[in-house]
């Protein structure tokens, strides 16, 4: 009996990735009490779990849901995302978005820009006022770094291994290690450098989709070596 080969995925985070600045930080910067900053450092020094931070930060939020979605209106995502999208899909995989961030923000964006792609972040919730707390739907209780959204847990391969992953930073570190590809900047870029993590590295999604098709490439003649290439050469 054959065996049915799992079909490609691509994690892709989405502050700092798909959004070019960081969503979550804009409007912290504009909405919250400047301790979210303190907390953000402890993170960032790993002395704390992104679950907890996210948290606290959130609780520092003070914002009518009118002036927050405002403020929504005005991310934009990087303009390469769409032909990213289109080739992906066009090669059999299947892009998910895994998101530290809040799922008001990357359902609100996606839609402004047309784009059907699923995707798994933290559930920002109302609570009256200008008051918000968050909940964590994809926390996983086994997840080794304690994350807001355990980003690992998102790929179906039985060993929750993803093809490929995209990321910019600290919430992108532990998928990382766990995928066959990773295409990185910022701080996943350092991080991946520092632990001889092979990885492509990229300033927008032209050189995402690049660094994607060169890897079909190689996997097709790693592979198949009498196969013809993944895509078309110049």
């Amino acid at each position: 009996m054959s065996v049915k080969r799992a079909a490609r995925e691509v994690l892709v985070d989405f502050d700092g990735t798909i959004a070019c600045d960081d969503p979550t930080d804009r409007l912290f910067e504009r909405f919250a009490d400047p301790f979210w900053r303190i907390i953000e450092k402890a993170w960032q020094d790993g002395r704390i779990s992104s679950r907890e931070c996210m948290g606290r930060q959130v609780d520092l939020l003070r914002v009518l849901p009118e002036a927050l979605d405002e403020q929504i209106q005005s991310i934009r995502i990087d303009p390469g995302f769409h032909g990213f999208l289109e080739f992906c899909r066009g090669h059999g995989a299947e892009v998910k978005i895994v998101s530290d961030g809040f799922d008001r923000v990357v359902g609100a964006v996606l839609a402004s820009a047309g784009l059907a792609v699923p995707f798994f972040a933290n559930k920002l919730e109302w609570q009256g006022g200008d008051r918000w707390r968050l909940a964590f739907p994809h926390a996983c209780s086994s997840c080794r770094v304690e994350a807001a959204n355990c980003k690992c847990s998102h790929a179906q391969s039985p060993l929750q291994h993803p093809w490929v992953v995209v990321g910019d930073g600290r919430s992108d570190f532990c998928m990382a290690t766990r995928a066959e590809h990773v295409i990185a900047k910022g701080s996943l870029a350092d991080y991946c450098r520092r632990r001889k993590l092979p990885h492509a590295t990229f300033a927008d999604f032209y050189d995402v989709t690049a660094a994607v098709s060169a890897w079909l490439l190689h996997e097709s003649w790693t592979a198949i070596p009498n196969s013809e290439p993944a895509y078309p050469r110049d």
